[in-house]
C-alpha cells in the first residue's frame, strides 16, 4: 500500500533510518490518525519489533502487554517475565536484539 501525504513525517522517518546508529523514534499523536499506519508501511522491510500501548491501561498491563509482544517476536514456546518497571522491559528487548545480532 503507499502512503498518501505525510511528507514532513516521511522524511524525518527516512532520515533516522539512514544513520547508523540505532535510535528510539517515538510517535504520538490524536486516536485514528494513522500513526501505526504510518510506520507499519514506511519501515516494514526494517521492522524487528512492534509494540503498542493500549490506551489508558496501568503501567503494569502495558508491561504485560510489552512482555506479551516480546514473547511472539522472539517465537518462545515459554512465557517471558513480566517486568516490573521500564528499564527492565527495554533491557529485555536489548537482550532479544543481541540475540539476532550474534545470529547473523
Amino acid at each position: 500500500m503507499k502512503i498518501i501525504g505525510r511528507i514532513v513525517e516521511q522524511k524525518i522517518l527516512a532520515d533516522r533510518l539512514a544513520r547508523p546508529e540505532p535510535e528510539l523514534i517515538a510517535i504520538y499523536g490524536r486516536r485514528r490518525v494513522g500513526k501505526t499506519y504510518l510506520v507499519r508501511t514506511f519501515c516494514k522491510e526494517e521492522m524487528i519489533f512492534e509494540f503498542t500501548g493500549i490506551h489508558g491501561a496501568t503501567m503494569k498491563t502495558q508491561l504485560e502487554n510489552f512482555s506479551q509482544a516480546l514473547q511472539l517476536a522472539a517465537k518462545s514456546a515459554v512465557a517471558l517475565a513480566i517486568p516490573t518497571n521500564w528499564l527492565q522491559a527495554f533491557t529485555m528487548l536489548d537482550t532479544y536484539l543481541d540475540t539476532l545480532s550474534s545470529r547473523n
